[in-house]
């Protein structure tokens, strides 16, 4: 039995979706971790006003990065296939992330 070219490359998207949502998950519960340890710290009244800013600045990168990743998810997993099959809603889905990353 032959597996059709097009169910390979559908279940090979479906894999780096699970893969993209598996870290993306990952990411929000480090960040989730730190907001918990800088909330614990402040509780406590633990740590300088450096150490917090620091930790504060840690989680703001996590952010940063959870971004980009996301942007990157879309565009390896829905705009690619859209640019393919409606370039210009395509151009218009990009235009939109690209606005949402700059306010």
């Amino acid at each position: 039995m032959t597996i059709e070219p097009q169910f390979e490359v559908k279940a090979a998207t479906t894999d780096l979706k699970c893969e993209y949502n598996r870290k993306t998950l990952h990411r929000i519960h480090r960040i989730q971790g730190q907001l918990a340890g800088l909330e614990k710290m402040i509780e406590a009244d633990e740590g300088s006003c450096e150490e917090r800013v620091i930790r504060a600045r840690t989680i703001e990168k996590g952010l940063t990065s959870l971004i980009t990743h996301l942007v990157e998810c879309y565009l390896v997993n829905t705009a690619r296939d859209t640019m393919i099959d409606d370039p210009n809603t395509a151009v218009e889905e990009i235009s939109r992330i690209f606005d949402l990353l700059n306010h």
